[in-house]
């Protein structure tokens, strides 16, 4: 870059009426090209300092928009860093400061669209890289990439079909040692570790227990606990090698397999770097904190010495258990040879105190880090709102005054007339406590929304209906059993619990013909299993169902309990009869012999119960999306893992104005709210205490000296030591560093949660929660109050000794009232029910006479609204663009489908249409698919046995190939499955477009069928209103006259190009919608 600069980084924000750029600023955008990094702290604008970057190039003549490259880490960040350049940029060409290299280009819109900066998430560049050069290197391009989910249950499904004692030795459960097996693999893939290698060192360290004890301590305690956690990596190392071929047998990659394969088309091929550099003369690496070890080697293969600019803030890298490396920013200089580094320190969200608590907090780990972060300093005229504290007795009264400070936030009349209420946030470290909040909350009248699959299974209507799936597939699953037994359905007593658990002991040391098993026998089948799966209470109460009062075990339970308990259990038996059903039948058999579904609709209590059904059958649809592994007992394994990575992963759910929006800290990162709390600031929970301090010392860990970022871990001497007391010492060593790199790693945690606050927040502990102990606050309250940011903490409870919430018994009604305060109002509604139904005619009287009673009532009533004609249903507010025909040409027969809607199978055609456009999408956006949980390719994977099939493999292959000669396969779309939701006429038009072209300088809208072409005119005139709104909603979502968009179907199955000869206007479409439906 010699010529000096037309624009300077000022003159184009006063072009452009933006505020002013500070020092900072200016300097990065104004940088040389050549590699830079810039340390950016939480709110400094990195976004909007890019975007800005972006314009000085373009505006400066120093590239074109589409020679800028931008990587990021998530979709949504992705997304608005490419929205917020997209929209500068297209604000520069109206001020005119685009230098157009053709002149008619200014006018070309179909050149502005393209011309426009390239932005992707991490993952998906590496995929477009593999897609594109997978050949090179012996891979096929077009391999299925499976989401965590999808990879997890291949790995189940591996681990289940092993016969390996040494499995089996560890103690684990299926599902553990998928999770281990699946940990692992990913691992050597990401860290481009040798199996073979690890093999051999863990071959090493089982050595270990050879070296012989001295003097009086042999330290066999600390010598097992030490050794025995590696002894099952042999057999996960194997387990781990299999799942990589069956990977590799049926076309399956992880993203990490890309990642690695990448890099080896990079140092392989030259020339695909040299390509790359060329067509991206700038590069902006965004989060570059949250990279992995395997895309950093990958990026410096292809840009070293390039004009790279990464950003990132190491005090935000707490996503180290997905493969980050903070350390990454701190080598940044050698991986890219770069000699300049900026920093952005001025913080444009928060306000002062809420900057001078992180700053405090983050002070401890100015000295470690990999790189000089620049303290944060408000923008001119931030607020300076204090901090609230709330440090109570109990976790009962600190969620309560949580909702009472979110209470008064948010009621009505709290913000002016006309403004928006506030956006607000509860943050957890854990969602251990999550019920003392969203119970406060609702007494509170608080509206919140708990986000994710794990604010889902904490629902009480989804985690009955879960405890009962675990009570059918497993014998083991007392706990579960237990909540459903004394909760409202059978509300059965402490002393017939009891006796349940009396008698399952008693059939503990017995055979299946209740003879008593001799002491060995016992003694090997109690040494078989996990101590407190040994008596199975859910056994108990099969007995139960199925002998006499009579029976001598049979004893100690009152009446009416054996009553209940019978019922339950044949209940329970006879839905574990029915396990052969297809999954979605069988919960929803589950959920209705329990009265789930009349809870749901009954409650007024839970208004929001529907919806989490609704949920719950949603994530119960990934599932089986999935394509394998469609057990009972797979899904329960798959909720657990979707749960587990659910809390701990980023989220891109917006803000809700005047709702509390509930979860973690980890999926709170690159989000903000006016009003955020951050509870159980306790010490022992943030910071928590020292938790798995082995670290690679554990089931299914890869060990440190195989991690590309061994260098910045801790070091545990093992093959060093000579002796016992050396190899203890070395290991309690190793520990120490690991438990202060997790207190780091909260203090980080803790700095995000606070940074999240752009105007009020809420720091909240208490003594005592469920512990016998009292807890302190945390230390990073304790220092907050010695900086002064903070008044003075209380320093001990009022009850040094006996936990209130423990200490004094409340007396209760146990089992609980299932309908409790409500009980008055649902029995006066039952009176009055009951009273109607006496005053009913004397057709419905006669009728009640006899056994058929209720049915004959329903068909006279059903008589009686057919004579009377149906009544008037209003179409939907949100209406499926596909289905607008039908609205218009059979207004009768959709009305009808309202009023009793039917589920529907889905058909073999519609699978394979699903099925195809998936991989459209991904074979033109591999991004588009990253970070969905299902893998639908797997359905190609058919069990001989499986009843229904679920694609044909050679028909699917036979549209990928009609598809790669269609006039489409070599272009690049402007557009791929975009989703734009059309105003239209009161309602709401959601159009999923297939894809938008830009051809011979317009543009082209094309929707994939895999079904039949239009049959004559009439079935064309009808399919084109499909069309006709697609354009329509395009042309108003990309700001051009709808003229200037052209449409079109391509039937690949016929492959058959249909481009109707007229697509209807808004008035036409809305004269029809009128006289349909007036």
């Amino acid at each position: 870059m010699t010529e000096l600069p037309q624009f300077s980084a000022v003159e184009i924000a006063e072009r452009l009426k933006k505020h002013r750029p500070t020092e900072e600023q200016i300097a990065v955008i104004e940088a040389p090209l050549e590699p830079a990094l810039v340390v950016a702290g939480a709110g400094s604008g990195k976004t909007e300092t890019m975007a800005a970057r972006a314009l000085w190039l373009v505006a400066n003549g120093y590239v074109r928009p589409a020679e800028i490259l931008g990587l990021t880490f998530t979709r949504k960040a992705a997304g608005e860093l490419a929205e917020r350049m997209r929209t500068r940029i297209a604000e520069l060409r109206a001020a005119g400061l685009v230098a157009e290299p053709d002149p008619d280009a200014a006018e070309d819109l179909g050149a502005e669209l393209l011309d426009a900066p390239r932005v992707a998430t991490y993952n998906s560049f590496a995929s477009t890289l593999f897609r594109d050069h997978a050949a090179l290197v012996g891979f096929d391009g077009d391999a299925v990439v499976l989401g965590e989910a999808a990879s997890w249950l291949l790995a189940r499904e591996v681990v289940v079909g092993r016969d390996d004692p040494r499995l089996a030795e560890a103690g684990k459960g299926v599902d553990a040692v998928a999770t281990a097996v699946l940990r692992l693999a990913s691992s050597l893939g990401e860290h481009l570790a040798d199996a073979d290698a690890v093999e051999r060192m863990a071959e090493d360290y089982a050595r270990l227990g050879e070296i012989p004890p001295e003097g009086r301590y042999d330290y066999a305690a600390d010598m097992a606990s030490i050794i025995t956690p590696l002894a099952p990596l042999p057999a996960l190392l194997d387990a781990a090698r299999e799942f990589q071929a069956r990977k590799h047998e049926r076309g399956y990659l992880q993203y990490s397999d890309q990642v690695r394969i990448a890099l080896r088309i990079a140092e392989r091929a030259p020339g695909v770097a040299e390509e790359l550099r060329a067509r991206s003369k700038v590069v902006i690496l965004d989060e570059y904190q949250d990279t992995s070890v395997g895309q950093t080697r990958l990026l410096s293969a292809l840009f070293r010495g390039h004009s790279v600019m990464a950003v990132g803030d190491p005090h935000q890298a707490i996503y180290g258990w997905r493969g980050a490396s903070a350390a990454n920013l701190g080598e940044f200089s050698d991986w890219f040879d770069a000699r300049r580094s900026f920093s952005l320190s001025t913080s444009w969200r928060n306000g002062v105190k809420v900057l001078d608590a992180a700053n405090t907090v983050l002070e401890p780990l100015a000295a470690r880090s990999p790189v000089a972060v620049e303290t944060l300093t408000p923008r001119e005229g931030a607020d300076a709102v204090p901090i609230s504290v709330r440090f109570e007795e109990s976790v009962v009264a600190e969620a309560e005054a949580v909702a009472a400070w979110f209470a008064e936030r948010l009621r009505p009349g709290a913000v002016p007339a006309g403004e928006e209420p506030p956006s607000a946030a509860l943050l957890l470290r854990a969602r251990a406590t999550l019920e003392h909040f969203t119970g406060a909350f609702a007494r509170a009248g608080v509206p919140y929304h708990v986000l994710g699959v794990g604010g889902l299974l904490a629902q009480p209507l989804a985690a009955d209906l879960v405890a009962a799936l675990r009570v059918i597939d497993d014998p083991s699953a007392g706990n579960e059993l237990i909540r459903l037994l004394v909760g409202s359905r059978w509300r059965i007593g402490t002393a017939d619990i009891a006796a349940l658990r009396d008698l399952a002991r008693w059939l503990e040391k017995r055979d299946l013909h209740q003879q008593e098993l001799d002491d060995v026998v016992r003694d090997r089948l109690r040494g078989s299993v996990i101590e407190e799966e040994s008596a199975s209470i859910v056994d108990a109460l099969d007995f139960l169902a199925l002998q006499k009062r009579e029976h001598g075990a049979i004893r100690g339970f009152s009446e009416e309990g054996l009553r209940r308990l019978r019922e339950a259990g044949a209940l329970f038996a006879g839905l574990r009869s029915r396990t052969r059903l297809e999954l979605a039948d069988l919960v929803t058999v589950t959920l209705q012999e329990l009265d789930l579904d009349i809870e749901a609709a009954a409650n007024e209590a839970r208004p929001g119960s529907a919806r989490v059904l609704e949920a719950f059958f949603d994530a119960l649809a990934q599932f089986e999306q999935l394509g394998r592994g469609g057990s009972l007992r797979a899904f329960l394994g798959w909720l657990r893992e979707a749960e587990s990575r659910d809390r701990l992963s980023p989220r891109s759910d917006p803000p809700e104005p005047g709702c509390v929006q509930i979860l973690t800290i980890h999926g709170a990162k690159g989000l903000e709210w006016d009003l955020v709390a951050v509870p159980r600031l306790v010490e022992g929970e943030l910071p928590s205490r020292a938790r798995d301090t082995g670290a690679w010392v554990g089931f299914g860990q890869l060990p440190y000296e195989f991690r590309g970022d061994t260098h910045a871990l801790p070091v545990f001497a093992w093959r060093s030591a000579t002796s016992r007391a050396e190899l203890r010492a070395s290991f309690a060593e190793f520990k120490k560093q690991v438990g202060a790199g997790q207190l780091d790693e909260d203090r980080r945690l803790a700095y995000v949660a606070i940074t999240r606050a752009r105007h009020e927040l809420l720091l909240s502990g208490s003594f005592w929660s469920s512990q016998t102990k009292w807890r302190g606050p945390s230390r990073f309250l304790s220092e907050l109050e010695q900086a002064g940011v903070i008044d003075a903490l209380p320093t001990e409870p009022a009850e040094l000794d006996v936990n209130p919430l423990l200490g004094e018994p409340a007396t209760v009604s146990w089992p609980r009232d299932p309908l409790g305060h409500r009980r008055a109002r649902v029995e006066a509604a039952g009176e009055l029910v009951r009273g109607a139904l006496e005053e009913e005619s004397v057709e419905s009287a006669t009728a009640a006479a006899g056994p058929w009673a209720r049915d004959v009532e329903l068909l006279l009533a059903e008589r009686r609204q057919q004579l009377a004609g149906p009544p008037a249903v209003a179409p939907p507010a949100r209406i499926p663009a596909s289905r607008f025909h039908e609205y218009v040409s059979d207004p009768e027969r959709v009305t009808a489908e309202l009023r009793r809607p039917m589920p529907e199978r889905p058909y073999r055609a519609t699978r394979l249409g699903t099925l195809f456009h998936a991989w459209v999408e991904h074979r033109a956006d591999p991004d588009g698919l990253e970070e969905e949980l299902d893998a639908r390719f797997s359905e190609l994977d058919i069990d001989a046995d499986t009843e229904l099939v679920a694609v044909d493999a050679d028909r699917f292959a036979e549209l990928k190939a009609t598809f790669e000669s269609s006039p489409w396969a070599e272009l690049k779309p402007v557009e791929v499955e975009r989703e734009i939701h059309l105003p239209f006429d009161g309602r709401t038009i959601v159009c999923k477009i297939d894809a938008v072209y830009e051809r011979d300088g317009r543009l082209e809208i094309v929707d994939w069928k895999t079904g039949k072409a239009p049959k004559d005119a009439e079935d064309l005139e009808r399919k084109q209103l499909q069309l006709a709104l697609y354009r329509l909603a395009y042309a108003r979502w990309a700001g051009v006259d709808p003229e200037l968009v052209d449409a079109a179907f391509y039937f690949v199955a016929e492959d058959r190009i249909i481009r109707p000869e007229h697509v209807s206007s808004e008035d036409e479409l809305r004269e029809r919608w009128r006289a349909a439906l007036g």
